[in-house]
C-alpha cells in the first residue's frame, strides 16, 4: 500500500491539474518556470563547471576525497524541453553523500531550440571524455524520465560504435518510446496524475526534429539490449511510462539480457526524486548497487 505522503502528493497533483502542465507549456512556448539549471552550492562539497558545445557541464564531488573509483554520468529528465529542477539536485546530493562517487551532470541541448542531434553530439563527446579518464567498468550511466531514455539510447549507440560499455546503467522511470504507442498505456492513463500522453508526444516530435520516432536514438525500446552490460530499471505502477518499462523487462528476459527490474506499487512519475518512504527505499537500493560495483572493481 502506498504511503500517506505519496497519496497526499498524488491528490495535490490532481488538484493543480499537473497532467496538463506540459501542454500549457507547449502552448506558451515557455519551459523554464521550474528550472534550476545550476546546482545549489549548499548541496555539494565541490562543484566544477566547464562548457562543452556551449553548454554547461557540472562535475560534483564530495568535500573530501573518498577514494571512490566510481563516477556517475547523470542525464536529467524533463521531456527533452526542460532543464534540471531542484529535486534533481537533491537526488544527486543524496547519491554523492551515499556513495562518495563523483557525478557529471550535463545541461544538454533541449527542444525546441535543439534536437536530439545536438544533444547526442554533446553527450557522446562527454562520454568519450569520461571513459578516457575513468575505467569504463567504474562508470555508471544514469538518467530519469527523458534522461533515462537518453541514457539507454546513448549506451546502445556506444555499443554500435564499438565503444566500451559503462559498468552499470540505471534507468529511473525512463521514457523509452517517444511515440507512446504501447496499447497498455490506455489502461494506465487514468492512474497517472503527472504525465499526459499527447503533450509528451508533441514534445517528442520537437526533440526528433523530423526524424522518425521509431529510431532507437529517440525510442530506445527499439534498440539493442544484448551486451549493454548490467541494466537496472525503476518504475512506478501508476505512470504511463511503465507500459514500456514492463515491455523492456519482457524483451530483456526473452533474449537473456542482464536487466534487473523494480516496479513500486502505486508510485507516480518522478517519485524516486522525491521524499516518500518508497523514494528513500529506492534511493538506498541505488546507493547499494553503486557501492557493490565499487567493491567489485576494488578487488
Amino acid at each position: 500500500m502506498a504511503s500517506y505522503q505519496s497519496k497526499i502528493f498524488t491528490f495535490l497533483l490532481r488538484l493543480i491539474d499537473k497532467k496538463n502542465f506540459l501542454q500549457r507549456q507547449l502552448r506558451s512556448g515557455r519551459f523554464d518556470r521550474f528550472d534550476c539549471p545550476v546546482p545549489p552550492a549548499s548541496l555539494f562539497g565541490r562543484i566544477e563547471k566547464h562548457q562543452l558545445y556551449a553548454r554547461n557541464v557540472f562535475t560534483l564531488q564530495p568535500a573530501r576525497a573518498t577514494g571512490s573509483r566510481t563516477h556517475i554520468l547523470y542525464l536529467h529528465g524533463g521531456a527533452y524541453v526542460q532543464s534540471f529542477t531542484l529535486p534533481h539536485w537533491y537526488f544527486l546530493s543524496g547519491l554523492l553523500k551515499g556513495t562518495g562517487a563523483g557525478i557529471t551532470a550535463p545541461d544538454y541541448p533541449l527542444a525546441p531550440q535543439h534536437t536530439y542531434r545536438e544533444a547526442f553530439a554533446m553527450v557522446e563527446s562527454l562520454y568519450k571524455q569520461l571513459i578516457s579518464v575513468h575505467d569504463p567498468s567504474s562508470l555508471v550511466l544514469m538518467g530519469d524520465s527523458a534522461g533515462g531514455g537518453f541514457a539507454l539510447a546513448l549506451a546502445q549507440k556506444m555499443k554500435n560504435d564499438h565503444m566500451p560499455m559503462p559498468g552499470r546503467i540505471i534507468l529511473l522511470s525512463p521514457w523509452l518510446d517517444i511515440a507512446l504507442e504501447n496499447p497498455a498505456i490506455k489502461a494506465l492513463d487514468n492512474k497517472d496524475p503527472f504525465l499526459g500522453r499527447e503533450s509528451l508526444r508533441q514534445a517528442g516530435k520537437l526533440y526528433a526534429g523530423g526524424t522518425s520516432p521509431d529510431h532507437y536514438l529517440l525510442s530506445p525500446i527499439n534498440g539493442p539490449l544484448k551486451d549493454l552490460g548490467s541494466i537496472t530499471v525503476f518504475a512506478g505502477s501508476h505512470e504511463i511510462l511503465s507500459a514500456d518499462t514492463r515491455k523492456l523487462k519482457a524483451m530483456a528476459e526473452s533474449i537473456g539480457a542482464d536487466l534487473d527490474y523494480y516496479e513500486y506499487a502505486d508510485m507516480i512519475h518522478g517519485w524516486i526524486l522525491l521524499h516518500f518512504p518508497e523514494s528513500q527505499q529506492a534511493k538506498q537500493q541505488i546507493i547499494d548497487l553503486i557501492l557493490k560495483m565499487e567493491d567489485r572493481n576494488q578487488k
